[in-house]
C-alpha cells in the first residue's frame, strides 16, 4: 500500500497533464490506468494525437514537475513547440523540454543565468554561459526527469567541489549526466556507455554541445 502522501502526489501528477490536454484527458486518464498501449488526446496549440502508454505517464509527471516551477509554464512552452515540429512528434520535444524546464527555474531562483533553447533538431540548455545541447532523437525523458527535474544528482557537497576537476560517468545513458557535470564546471568528463545504440547518442549530444576535445 501506498503512503497517503505518495497517493496524493500520484493524483496531483495525473491531474497536472489536463494543464495540457484540451479534450481527451478522462478517456485518455481510464486508458491508462486500463493499460491501453494507445491512447488518443487534444493538446493544446497542437492538436489531435496518439500517446504510447509510457508518454502519457511522462508527459505527466514532466507537466507536474514544470508546474512546480511555474504554473502557466507547461502552456507556454507548448504554444512554442507547436511552431517547431509536427504535431505528432510535439509530445516527445514537449516531455523533453518540460522536464529541462525545472532545473533551469531552480538556477534563476539562485541569481543564475539560465535558459532553454529549440530549434527544429535540437533543445538547448544554457547556464553561466556554458551550453549544452540534445538531438531531438538522442534523448531520454525519463532519464532527464531524474537528472534535471528530480535533481537526483545535485548533491551540494558533491557540486561544490566539482568545478576543475576530471569525472568518470559510467554507465553515461544518452551523455545527459556527463553533459550535467560540464553545466556544474566539470574539467573533464569519461562517460562510458555499454549499450552501442545508446552511446552513438551520448556521442551525438557531446558533439552538437561542442563538448568533445
Amino acid at each position: 500500500m501506498p503512503s497517503l502522501a505518495k497517493a496524493k502526489e500520484e493524483v496531483l501528477i495525473a491531474l497536472s497533464v489536463r494543464r495540457l490536454i484540451e479534450r481527451g484527458w478522462l478517456a485518455a486518464l481510464l486508458g491508462y490506468l486500463a493499460k491501453k498501449d494507445e491512447l488518443k488526446v487534444r493538446l493544446k496549440y497542437i492538436g489531435n494525437v496518439r500517446l504510447r502508454r509510457t508518454t502519457f505517464k511522462l508527459l505527466a509527471l514532466a507537466t507536474y514537475n514544470a508546474s512546480k516551477c511555474r504554473p502557466e509554464l507547461p502552456e507556454e512552452l507548448a504554444k512554442v513547440v507547436s511552431h517547431i515540429v509536427k504535431p505528432q512528434e510535439a509530445p516527445f520535444l514537449l516531455t523533453t523540454v518540460l522536464s529541462l524546464a525545472p532545473y533551469v527555474c531552480r538556477l534563476q531562483s539562485l541569481g543564475k543565468k539560465a535558459s532553454i533553447n529549440m530549434s527544429s533538431d535540437k533543445v538547448s540548455l544554457e547556464v553561466n554561459g556554458t551550453s549544452v545541447a540534445f538531438g531531438l532523437y538522442c534523448v531520454s525523458a525519463h532519464s532527464f526527469i531524474d537528472t534535471f527535474a528530480a535533481g537526483d544528482y545535485e548533491v551540494p557537497e558533491v557540486l561544490s567541489g566539482l568545478k576543475g576537476r576530471d569525472v568518470i560517468d559510467v554507465g553515461a545513458n544518452v551523455g545527459d549526466t556527463a553533459l550535467y557535470f560540464v553545466l556544474n564546471g566539470a574539467r573533464k568528463v569519461i562517460a562510458v556507455e555499454p549499450l552501442p545504440n545508446v552511446a552513438k547518442c551520448a556521442e551525438e549530444n557531446v558533439r552538437l554541445s561542442g563538448a568533445t576535445e
